[in-house]
């Protein structure tokens, strides 16, 4: 059997909790990245705090898992982002997040309209931002022995444009 390196990139390292934010924090090492297996289009940081770099893709998949979900909490879910000065391939671009709980959970979608506004700024920005309202996701109270883990997303599949430029610095779970 051949070991053949895989071009998608499967989450390594654990997420953190920041106190501060009172959230669990993931780096990009602790994301999966369709085509993140490759430096082609995806340059994957080992180091903590350093933005995962899109070089060039056309489908966005960016996803991660939480399993530290409760029964009857709410979490609000999100990624802090950022544009290189030269990103192309977004302008008009549907930037969609998604989440459910369990692998039989129903996905929920939420369209990020903010993601425009943000296009080449040299600060990351939290997404969603205000403007696109919060994106939370609740376990059902009566989830005891059932599939709570978090399943969340971020996605740009649609318009089949090669995208460049974008910067992960990372994603977040937070309890409302």
């Amino acid at each position: 059997m051949s070991s053949q390196k895989s071009s998608h990139y499967k989450a390594e390292s654990k997420m953190e909790l920041d106190t501060n934010r009172k959230a669990w924090i993931f780096q990009p090492s602790g994301l999966n990245f369709v085509w993140g297996g490759d430096s082609r289009y995806w340059v994957i940081p080992k180091e903590p705090r350093v933005p995962a770099e899109l070089k060039m893709v056309s489908r966005l998949e960016v996803t991660g898992s939480f399993e530290k979900t409760e029964p009857g909490k709410t979490y609000k879910i999100g990624f802090k982002i950022s544009f290189k000065p030269e990103a192309t391939g977004w302008d008009g671009a549907p930037l969609v997040m998604s989440a459910k709980i369990g692998k039989r959970g129903k996905t929920v979608w939420k369209k990020i309209k903010s993601v425009d506004q943000h296009k080449g700024g040299p600060e990351p920005v939290n997404i969603p931002d205000e403007s696109d309202g919060r994106f939370e996701i609740s376990v059902s109270p009566t989830a005891d022995n059932q599939d709570t883990k978090l399943q969340f997303g971020l996605y740009e599949v649609w318009t089949g444009r090669w995208k460049t430029g974008l910067l992960i610095h990372e994603a977040f779970v937070q309890e409302v």
